[in-house]
Order: C-alpha cells, then structure tokens, then sequence
C-alpha cells in the first residue's frame, strides 16, 4: 500500500538464529510464520520525523557481528553464536492496534480459523486500486 507521504508493507520475519532453509551460511535465514511491519516515510512526513528524533544509536558494530554470525557453516554454531549477541539486540514487542477480537483475527494478529489462511497469502496475491 502506498500514496501521499509513506509506503506500508509487510514483510516476512526471519529467524536470526538459524540459517537458511538449505543450511547454507550467509543465505536468507529461515522465514517465520510471523510478519513485520516496514514503514516508509517521504517528504513533508520524513521531515517531521527527522526533525523530531529523540536518539541515534549507531548499531553498525553489531550489524557486522550478527553478519559474521552467520557465516558459520553449522546451525549449532550461528545458535551459539547469536546467543553470545543476544544482549545486545534490541527488545521486540508486537504491534498490537486496539481492535476486537474479531477484527485481530481478520487481520491475522491473533491466532484463529482467518489468521493461518491469510498468513500463507500475504505477499502472494496483487493488490489492485479500487475504482477512481
């Protein structure tokens, strides 16, 4: 989904403590059935945004380490290897929007009989504007 100041889409999560699907080292880590936000922002917005920052922290060190984690050939030692950067890696917590039940589970956010269908689907199918 996209217009005016910013861009959403989901993408899939992937398992920082595993390699990928055919255990080779340096390959996109296993997906997850989970999926993340991204958010893109642009003009007026991006300037808010900028203007508007409370810190930066550089994570550069710890981006090179996490890529050399997963360099190692074998899982055990990507496992063992993030377990050793795991208290440096930043806390995630779902976004969790304040709707029914019913409605989180629509939208996949929460298990049910909907999440698992539109999970396997998301990213799989064009999204087409509505008329104009």
């Amino acid at each position: 989904l996209s217009g005016g100041n910013g861009r959403v889409q989901w993408d899939p999560e992937r398992d920082l403590f595993e390699l990928g699907e055919s255990g080779k080292a340096a390959l996109p880590r296993r997906m997850m059935r989970q999926r993340a936000i991204q958010i893109g922002l642009s003009g007026s917005l991006s300037e808010y945004y900028v203007n508007n920052i409370l810190s930066i922290e550089d994570v550069t060190k710890l981006a090179h380490q996490v890529g050399f984690a997963h360099t190692q050939q074998k899982n055990n030692d990507v496992k063992d290897a993030m377990e050793a950067l795991k208290p440096y890696l930043p806390i995630e917590q779902p976004y969790l929007p304040q709707l029914s039940e019913s409605k989180l589970e629509e939208l996949a956010m929460l298990p049910g009989l909907s999440a698992g269908g539109i999970v396997n689907q998301i990213g799989r199918r064009r999204h087409t504007k509505g008329p104009s």
